[in-house]
């Protein structure tokens, strides 16, 4: 199975050693992510920090971990798609066009995703983390 990962599945697992942590690690499941997800992951550092209460290294080391079973993929690899996504989601949530495009365009099996703006689209199908641990 080969998904994209949206950022707030991401998060969650720099922050505590979630099950969605477990499922990133121990999976067969091939991630993918836009460039845009650094993006993102930068714009609530602060949070993160605040909210994991790991000193900077260890949070650095974290996120290195996790990348490590992410495939990251740059903006020219999908733009192709990215204006039909945007439109899908333009009154969705304009910011997930990123991730949208990249499931378009590399024909994956879905996203993995708790936002229910994805939920909204029918163009890639959308799996939750109890639906992955379901087919775990």
């Amino acid at each position: 199975m080969r998904l994209v990962i949206d950022t707030n599945i991401i998060i969650s697992p720099l922050i505590s050693n979630s099950i969605r942590r477990y499922i990133l690690m121990n999976s067969n499941i091939e991630f993918i992510a836009p460039e845009y997800t650094f993006t993102e992951i930068l714009k609530h550092t602060d949070i993160i920090e605040k909210k994991s209460k790991l000193a900077p290294a260890d949070l650095q080391q974290v996120m290195e971990t996790l990348f490590s079973r992410i495939t990251i993929y740059p903006k020219e690899e999908y733009a192709d798609c990215y204006m039909e996504a945007k439109e899908i989601m333009k009154d969705i949530d304009p910011d997930d066009a990123p991730f949208l495009a990249l499931a378009m365009k590399t024909k994956v099996d879905g996203i993995w995703s708790e936002d229910k703006g994805f939920q909204q689209q029918n163009n890639v199908k959308v799996y939750t983390t109890k639906e992955l641990l379901e087919i775990m």
